[in-house]
């Protein structure tokens, strides 16, 4: 791979004159002349400036190198080279910071590395960051952000003010949702009026202008609010809003390159630590500049937000809200969703943070089409989580930790997409009957049960990998019920939970999230049942809510396997009057709606008994059992069969297009 990786740069270079990885640290510099120059004045770079091993510039961030600290190098250069040829509008910069170090650093068009970039409204997500350090340092509280905006200023004519301007609280007014609503030539008479400088003159001549403020009229409203918040920082600290800021913020944080005249400008490097400083909780270098109580309110999803039109990206990007001043939506990778914060501004300025990769990302364009959270969520995502699995045993794994299902005792090679047994004469035998593989979390333990000759009741067996290699498979001398204890939540468990109590539930599967899944059959009524789900709902399971005809339709419903991140449920039924199981798999929209039950094909599904789908830990292998039941000459009856498995990307190839 690594001779792959070689070759794969040599050509990039060799052959696109508009692409440069740089290997000296030589990253474009702004001149002095430059620098006084109007943004569109700034010459555009002749050569993209890409590194992926960024310079410690003394700046305070720390850097690493893509490929050896974390990330996909291969598939984030060649992101970088599809920018440098503008295939998704003008960027300036593209940087990546992974676990605390930035990895990746790349410059294009205007974009240079010396130099503030306009934030636009991102600069809204600091002054937000601003109301949490003044609550850091006593001269707010967090109970204060429930309080009604005039309750800090002194000397206001509370009787000239609009109805209802009680009601505008901090919490409104930072989720973008006073209800203040100011002709747009008004609120530029009052900041142009140099009668009204102060911050309670502002305020007082604002809230007289405003229309009446109503519970109607208190929705999300993207717009004026962020000024109120600003005056409420001018009466609260000592100085102006902006000198606490630099004080107390871009100072503390090593910020020293910026201008904030009308608006906000930042290099992107300096973007890197607000992303930083949210990770971490509001701690800089060990030191708590704003309350992680505040981070945690602040980057929440406090209004729920359909896809605001200015801000609209495309199916990957979905279930936008808005918390303090940051944005907040699902990222869809294909495979799972992650949740991301973000400061966004008008023309393409992002700092996109995803706290369960510990993942920072920074972009600044000029460009109206902000695609930017979906080419993260398809571009930027899969070279970070491609060895980065979580399970629901609730620990990370590598791809590096699992080993491989071959060679060894198993004596086999991986399936391509036609099912193979499972490690015959290891594990599947003609002899007996073997159940389905059961994995411990980190895939270094294979168990199974056989029974048939000599094994009269099931018997569990389990195999290690150790050495570099597969064990033979031997007894184990726990039975089935204390194996599942210590590797799988046990229907106990599941019981001891009061709204599960009185449910005759025959089996279960559970989410990453804590989802439940469960069925019940009614054996005695020819196999009539059904799937339910209950979620786990601050900190308790709501009450079980049945599954949709799309899942219960058919008879003998169960066995059903959740996707860890619940995009797909997998489960087996008699359906369209089949006297034998067939495995079944459903998506589940961005609407949260399960889609129509999908057969796995005929490569799968035979008149044979198929039950039991599940995929192995890593990702990688989609697990069944096969098997048939043969009658003796007396007429009595008995199972043979064993475990299958194919290439998971089976379940791709099924997953309607979006």
């Amino acid at each position: 791979m690594r001779n792959y990786n070689f070759i794969f740069l040599i050509l990039l270079i060799i052959t696109n004159s508009s692409f440069a990885q740089q290997s000296d640290g030589l990253a474009p510099e702004a001149t002095a002349a430059e620098a006084k120059l109007s943004y569109r004045s700034i010459p555009d770079l002749k050569k993209a400036f890409v590194d992926a091993a960024p310079t410690d510039r003394k700046d305070d961030v720390l850097v690493g190198e893509l490929g050896i600290d974390g990330g996909n190098k291969e598939m984030i250069l060649k992101l970088a080279q599809e920018i440098a040829d503008n295939k998704y509008g003008h960027f300036d910069s593209f940087l990546i910071t992974h676990k605390g170090k930035l990895l990746f650093e790349s410059y294009y068009s205007r974009g240079r590395i010396n130099l503030p970039h306009y934030q636009a409204s991102a600069s809204k997500s600091y002054i937000s960051m601003a109301i949490g350090r003044a609550i850091q340092m006593g001269y707010l509280t967090m109970a204060d952000l429930d309080k009604p905006i005039t309750s800090f200023f002194k000397d206001l004519d509370l009787t000239k003010f609009v109805q209802g301007v009680e009601k505008i609280t901090l919490h409104k007014a930072m989720s973008m949702s006073s209800g203040v609503r100011i002709d747009g030539d008004k609120i530029r008479e009052i900041r142009e009026n140099p009668d009204l400088q102060k911050s309670h003159e502002q305020l007082q001549a604002y809230l007289e202008n405003s229309e009446p403020i109503t519970s109607e009229s208190q929705n999300f409203s993207y717009g004026f609010d962020p000024t109120l918040v600003k005056l409420v920082i001018d009466a609260v600290v000592p100085g102006t809003s902006k000198d606490f800021i630099k004080k107390e913020l871009f100072t503390k944080m090593g910020i020293t390159n910026y201008s904030w005249e009308t608006y906000l400008r930042l290099t992107s490097r300096d973007m890197t630590k607000w992303g930083t400083l949210v990770i971490n909780k509001g701690k800089w270098q060990g030191k708590q500049l704003v309350p992680a109580a505040f981070i945690t309110r602040a980057t929440s999803k406090i209004v729920r937000q359909s896809d605001d039109e200015n801000f609209l990206d495309a199916d990957n990007v979905y279930n936008t809200g808005y918390g303090y001043f940051w944005w907040q939506a699902d990222l869809s990778t294909g495979y799972k969703d992650y949740f991301s914060k973000a400061a966004r501004g008008g023309g393409g300025q992002y700092i996109v943070v995803i706290e369960e990769l510990d993942l920072v990302v920074v972009v600044t364009a000029s460009n109206r089409d902000n695609k930017t959270s979906a080419l993260i969520a398809t571009r930027v995502l899969p070279a970070f989580i491609q060895n980065h699995i979580s399970n629901v045993s609730g620990k990370n794994y590598s791809q590096d930790d699992f080993p491989s299902l071959e060679g060894g005792s198993l004596s086999q090679k991986a399936p391509g997409l036609v099912p193979q047994l499972f490690a015959p004469g290891s594990v599947y035998t003609e002899k007996y009957l073997e159940s389905e593989v059961l994995f411990s979390p980190d895939m270094k333990e294979l168990y199974f049960t056989r029974k048939g000759g000599e094994y009269k009741e099931y018997t569990l067996f389990a195999m290690q990998y150790k050495n570099n290699k597969w064990n033979e498979a031997s007894i184990v001398s726990i039975d089935e019920k204390k194996y599942k204890e210590q590797f799988e939540p046990t229907l106990e468990k599941m019981r001891s939970f009061d709204v599960f109590k009185d449910i005759p539930i025959t089996g279960f599967t559970i989410s990453a999230k804590g989802t439940y899944y469960f069925y019940h059959i009614d054996f005695g009524k020819g196999g009539i049942g059904h799937m339910s789900y209950s979620r786990l709902i601050n900190g308790k399971y709501e009450k079980p809510i049945k599954m949709s005809k799309a899942i219960n339709t058919g008879k003998y419903i169960a066995h059903p396997f959740i996707a860890p991140d619940e995009s797909y449920l997998m489960w087996d039924a008699e359906k369209n009057g089949d006297s034998t199981p067939d495995i079944y798999i459903s998506f589940r929209g961005k609407d949260g709606v399960w889609g129509d039950a999908i057969n796995l094909g005929d490569k799968i599904n035979t008149p044979l008994y198929e039950q039991r789908a599940k995929v192995s830990p890593d990702g990688k292998y989609l697990f069944f059992y096969k098997g048939d039941v043969k009658h003796r000459k007396d007429g009595s009856r008995y199972v043979v069969g064993g475990p299958h498995w194919v290439d998971a990307q089976l379940i791709e190839n099924l997953r309607p297009k979006q």
